[in-house]
């Protein structure tokens, strides 16, 4: 079924929320970038959010104000991609004061996140994880899904070492209950977790099977 490319402006138009808001915690910085493509394709509007500082220090805009002014002044300077947009603000959480109304005009938000930062959600919208997971990262791995998972609504993907990945979801299958379970994949391959959490959001929100 095609994407259905008008909703993001009929969201706009209505004043809502952004509808998506995806963690991603890994290795590599360039996941938040490939996963915003694939939302682009799906026919969403995202805005890619530098929160680890990695991923647009050398081409963001010189400005007057750090990021929490912006907020302020509701007025992001955000960077063109080639699918939505990127926002250089080392340090934001997901639940900083006014970002909602901020990133009004997209329809996901895609976070390049530390581990200690992913459990903050954006109110009102549709929270997941992509969480690439090593031997060494495996307990903060569990303790984020699990305060997560105590705050609502489970949906993650696990990627990485697939021994530390099963190791996890078999510790949210024993401690936090089936049902959480059960929202928890465990991917091998980046590039396929990646395509598997975008068609899951972008096609569970418009009423398709997943």
């Amino acid at each position: 079924m095609r994407a259905d490319q008008a909703a993001g402006l009929r969201r706009r138009q209505c004043g809502q929320a952004a509808s998506l808001h995806v963690q991603c915690v890994g290795d590599a910085p360039d996941c938040a970038l490939r996963l915003a493509r694939a939302f682009h394709r799906a026919g969403r509007t995202p805005l890619v959010v530098d929160a680890c500082g990695r991923l647009f220090a050398r081409d963001a805009p010189r400005a007057l104000f750090d990021w929490p002014r912006q907020i302020e002044q509701d007025r992001l300077l955000t960077l063109p991609l080639d699918a939505g947009a990127g926002w250089h603000a080392p340090g934001v959480r997901a639940d900083a004061p006014g970002l909602a109304r901020a990133v009004r005009a997209y329809d996901a938000l895609i976070f390049d996140s530390a581990l200690h930062a992913a459990a903050a959600r954006l109110p009102d919208a549709r929270p997941a994880l992509l969480l690439a997971v090593r031997p060494a990262t495996l307990h903060g791995a569990y303790a984020l899904l699990k305060t997560r998972a105590a705050a609502g609504p489970l949906d993650a993907i696990l990627y990485g070492d697939p021994a530390a990945c099963e190791r996890v979801r078999a510790a949210c299958a024993r401690y936090l209950g089936a049902a959480s379970a059960d929202t928890v994949d465990c991917i091998r391959d980046e590039d396929d977790a990646i395509a598997a959490l975008a068609a899951r959001m972008t096609g569970e929100e418009r009423g398709l099977p997943p």
